[in-house]
C-alpha cells in the first residue's frame, strides 16, 4: 500500500505543471514586450518615447520595466514586464498603434515575446 502511494505521488509529482522560465541563465530577465528606441545618427526619437514610457507607466497591467541602455546618443531597450498574457497582448497593441509606418527622426521596434512585432522604417525616400 505504501508503494502504491509513492508511485502514485511520483507519477503526479513529475504531471505538476511546469512554470515558463523567466530569465537565462546570466540572469537576464526575458521581457514579455521590447521598445526598442534607436537612432538615424541623431539620437532618439524623444517624443515618442515620452509619451510610450508615460503609457507603461500608467498601465495597471505591468508588473515591471527595465530600461537597458545600448548607445551613444540615447538608444536603449525598454524591458517590460506584464501581470498576464493578456495584458501583454493589449499593451503591445497600444504601443505598435502609437509607432509611426516611418520616421525620419529614428526608428522604434516593439517585440512581443512570442515574437510579434511592428517598427517604424525610414522614409522611402531614403531608399
Amino acid at each position: 500500500m505504501i508503494r502504491a502511494l509513492v508511485l502514485c505521488a511520483l507519477v503526479l509529482s513529475a504531471c505538476a505543471p511546469v512554470t515558463p522560465v523567466d530569465s537565462v541563465e546570466d540572469g537576464t530577465v526575458v521581457c514579455d514586450i521590447t521598445v526598442s528606441f534607436g537612432s538615424y545618427a541623431m539620437g532618439v526619437d524623444h517624443e515618442l518615447k515620452t509619451r510610450i514610457q508615460a503609457l507603461v507607466a500608467a498601465d495597471r497591467g505591468v508588473d515591471d520595466t527595465e530600461e537597458r541602455p545600448w548607445g551613444r546618443e540615447g538608444e536603449s531597450n525598454l524591458c517590460i514586464q506584464a501581470s498576464s498574457p493578456v495584458a501583454a497582448d493589449h499593451l503591445f497593441n497600444q504601443i505598435a498603434a502609437m509607432i509611426p509606418v516611418t520616421s525620419e527622426r529614428a526608428p522604434t521596434t516593439v517585440t512581443h515575446r512570442d515574437g510579434r512585432s511592428d517598427a517604424s522604417g525610414p522614409p522611402p525616400e531614403w531608399n
